[in-house]
């Protein structure tokens, strides 16, 4: 199965490689995942999608932090920053629950990963389906969705 985000890379000439996962949805969290697929939690990454009144921000962090919407709406230069709705990602991103990936995201005001992305080389994000990941290379998914490293996580 392709999906729109693998046509996309596919489209864009990046190498992925595809993983599969087989975890029932209401025992999902990206920490299970990175666990079944064998891959370090701070190389798994989780996609969130943030608002600032209308504008949509995507926040991608490795599965083992949390995000700290304070830090990361001064780092975005905003007044504040909160979750999208588990409710309403369909509607907003174009991606529901446990399928949520950067690439091919909606109308958004930019795409940011966490600092944590740049001690590794190869990464797994969601492919835009549940139970589907990929590993690909960092510099190429950065460039192709020009996105931005911030320090926006939660010091621990």
């Amino acid at each position: 199965m392709k999906t729109n985000a693998m046509r996309l890379l596919d489209a864009a000439k990046i190498k992925y490689e595809v993983l599969t996962y087989d975890l029932p949805i209401e025992e999902f969290n990206g920490n299970k995942v990175s666990e079944i697929l064998g891959i370090d939690e701070k190389q798994s990454y989780k996609t969130l999608a943030l608002k600032n009144n209308h504008d949509l921000y995507i926040c991608v962090i490795s599965v083992d932090k949390e995000i700290d919407l304070k830090k990361c709406a001064k780092e975005l230069g905003v007044k504040n920053l909160e979750m999208v709705h588990v409710k309403d990602l369909l509607k907003e991103v174009g991606y529901t629950r446990g399928s949520v990936s950067p690439i091919g995201v909606k109308k958004n005001k930019g795409i940011y990963f966490d600092l944590e992305v740049l001690n590794h080389e190869i990464i797994e994000i969601s492919a835009g389906a549940y139970g589907i990941g990929l590993m690909i290379n960092r510099d190429e998914l950065l460039n192709y969705l020009k996105a931005e490293v911030k320090d926006i996580t939660v010091d621990k």
